[in-house]
């Protein structure tokens, strides 16, 4: 089955593509933290988040449209009980 991305986005924010990780869960209302390249930078709060992946997460701030692209799959991260 071909996957399609569904949400069509009208608005003229900056559109950034990322390849990184999230420091931090996202959650709307608050900052995100993306690390790549060996930095750390933070967004003005998440406003919505579109869509989410097995390989990306599509989010919405104040300022910017975000294509965070992972660098590893986060499935596979450690989880605890």
């Amino acid at each position: 089955m071909e996957s399609k991305k569904i949400v069509k986005l009208t608005n003229k924010k900056k559109h950034q593509i990322i390849t990184g990780t999230l420091s931090l869960p996202l959650r709307v209302g608050e900052r995100a933290w993306i690390s790549y390249s060996s930095q750390i930078i933070t967004t003005t709060p998440v406003l919505r988040i579109w869509e989410v992946s097995a390989d990306s997460i599509l989010f919405e701030t104040c300022n910017t449209v975000y294509e965070l692209q992972y660098i590893f799959n986060p499935n596979t991260e450690v989880m605890y009980a």
